[in-house]
């Protein structure tokens, strides 16, 4: 009987040490949009619940959207790092130096969709092109659409950009902003509305994609349409989270990672850039400025002078940007 009840307490102590690893790994993930923005809900929750069901239970996300855990857009990399978070998506546009190699997305008539970019993008760190990643597991690099200039005032010609103050994400769109006559102020995509309704900013330069979730369309008179670029986007996962992940997490989190995500995510955000173009045409109350067919090549020269900018400002510069068109050819070609 002695024996009996020894072997079972050795048992019960024996479960109650392996108690925690028969309970899910956690990850706590957390970003500034809210859980009713569009990439939240429709890209980021349904990810997360397909990796949590694929894992078996291994590994369990903590969610922490609209900014429960860092406020700051530009905050939310350092957070990350520290332990506030363990995973977020970003975009390295705001600590554009962290990540210097990002801005080659924001060069203007280059990308036809966020598509195309987002498959571009997963290639150029595949091949070891995109600095500043070592910290963290990407899960997926996508773009959103290519993004348009968005006025607060009614606006009858491309000229009349000339002297506006416009939302620039970082110093990348803050050129192109420049080259057609604006100027413009650096905040994050979260403050556009409140500045557009104050008169901070006459004008914002993002993707249309963007409209609705940051609540900017209503503000709108006037857009300006044209293929001025891309937003890069990476979701990352602290390096040493995922490392001491159990392997069913692991395995899940890789499955559900790389290139088929990141075309994935860019294909969501291009069809809805598309709708609300579709949308902003059919309304009587919004001007759509746009370059005709004849002129866009003679328009696309005035933006050459970045992309030169961008292959000398970095090491190996024109490696990569020979890269980035070999990409691009390759994706038209379906490859």
């Amino acid at each position: 009987m002695q024996i009996l009840l020894a072997v079972s307490a050795a048992a019960a102590a024996l479960l109650a040490f392996n108690g925690g690893a028969a309970q899910s790994a956690e990850i706590k993930v957390g970003t500034f949009a809210s859980a009713k923005s569009f990439t939240v809900r429709d890209m980021y929750i349904p990810w997360i619940a397909k990796v949590e069901k694929e894992s078996g239970g291994a590994v369990k996300f903590k969610q922490f959207w609209g900014g429960a855990l860092i406020r700051s857009p530009r905050k939310q990399y350092e957070g990350l790092l520290n332990g506030i978070q363990d995973a977020s998506p970003l975009l390295p546009s705001y600590t554009h130096k962290l990540f210097p190699d990002f801005s080659f997305n924001a060069l203007p008539f280059l990308f036809r969709d966020g598509e195309e970019a987002s498959s571009v993008g997963w290639k150029m760190y595949q091949a070891g092109h995109l600095r500043g990643l070592d910290k963290v597991f990407v899960a997926g690099i996508w773009t959103n659409d290519n993004g348009g200039m968005h006025f607060n005032k009614k606006l009858n010609a491309i000229s009349e950009i000339k002297g506006l103050k416009m939302r620039a994400a970082g110093p990348a769109e803050a050129a192109v902003i420049k080259v057609m006559g604006g100027v413009p102020v650096g905040m994050s995509i979260t403050q556009v509305a409140q500045s557009l309704h104050r008169g901070v900013i006459q004008g914002t330069f993002n993707g249309w994609s963007a409209l609705k979730s940051f609540r900017i369309t209503p503000l709108i008179t006037t857009h300006m349409d044209a293929p001025f670029g891309v937003r890069g986007f990476f979701f990352a996962i602290k390096k040493e989270k995922f490392d001491g992940l159990p392997a069913k997490a692991k395995s899940a989190i890789r499955a559900n990672s790389g290139l088929k995500t990141s075309r994935a995510w860019g294909r969501m955000n291009e069809n809805r850039g598309q709708k609300f173009r579709k949308e902003a045409g059919g309304d009587a109350k919004r001007n759509v400025l746009s370059v005709p067919g004849a002129q866009q090549a003679a328009f696309a020269k005035k933006f050459q002078f970045l992309h030169d900018e961008w292959v000398k400002s970095r090491p190996d510069g024109a490696k990569k940007y020979k890269a980035v068109k070999q990409f691009i050819t390759d994706y038209r070609k379906g490859s």
